[in-house]
């Protein structure tokens, strides 16, 4: 019904955004990537999904079109309401998304709130079959890590265990945000996300 909404940023909190368009204020629910992009005052576009319920209709928007894609996955599932599906996106990075459900990892899904380890197996055993190849994560050789504590921080994680393509992403997420770390911080912060 309303497939993206185009407005200035009012204001943006922990779970949504008020968006002005044309006198009218939407409150619009995003996952915390697209909340990390808006900007009070800049104008945003956002990809939007109108879920109506019998006493409530909400809006929840993304900044990339392929989240509004996991997020229609998601709440497909039986057992997964729009706020589950909200938290995964806040929670998984995209690749990682991809790659558990492709992969048969479920326990990566566990990490979101409200996501239990049979909510995660079902999630997985629905939507493999499902899973556009677009979304489904890194497929081949990842890249090399440039970081030499984060390359001995992966090599780590992989001895004990951990998918090599699930660690790579992970490292490297944590490798940018903070390129002065050690191997054992990384490794310490990966395990955080991994579990």
């Amino acid at each position: 019904m309303i497939r993206f909404l185009e407005g200035v940023v009012i204001e943006s909190g922990d779970d949504r955004a008020l968006i002005s368009l044309h006198g009218l204020g939407f409150e619009v629910f995003c996952p915390v990537s697209t909340l990390g992009r808006l900007r009070r005052g800049e104008t945003a576009r956002l990809h939007t999904r109108l879920v109506v319920r019998e006493d409530s209709l909400t809006l929840y928007g993304f900044h990339d079109p392929k989240l509004l894609e996991w997020f229609d996955l998601l709440v497909a599932v039986s057992g997964v309401g729009p706020r589950v599906a909200l938290g995964l996106l806040s929670t998984v990075p995209l690749d990682l998304l991809g790659q558990a459900v492709s992969g048969d990892d479920a326990k990566l899904l566990t990490a979101a709130p409200g996501v239990g380890k049979k909510l995660a197996q079902r999630i997985v055993l629905e939507l493999k079959s499902k899973l556009p190849e677009h979304l489904a994560g890194f497929g081949g050789v990842s890249e090399p890590l440039e970081n030499p504590a984060a390359g001995e921080a992966a090599a780590a994680l992989v001895t004990l265990g951990f998918r090599e393509s699930q660690v790579h992403a992970v490292v490297q997420k944590l490798a940018a945000k903070k390129p002065d770390a050690a191997a054992e911080e990384l490794i310490r912060l990966a395990l955080r996300e991994l579990r």
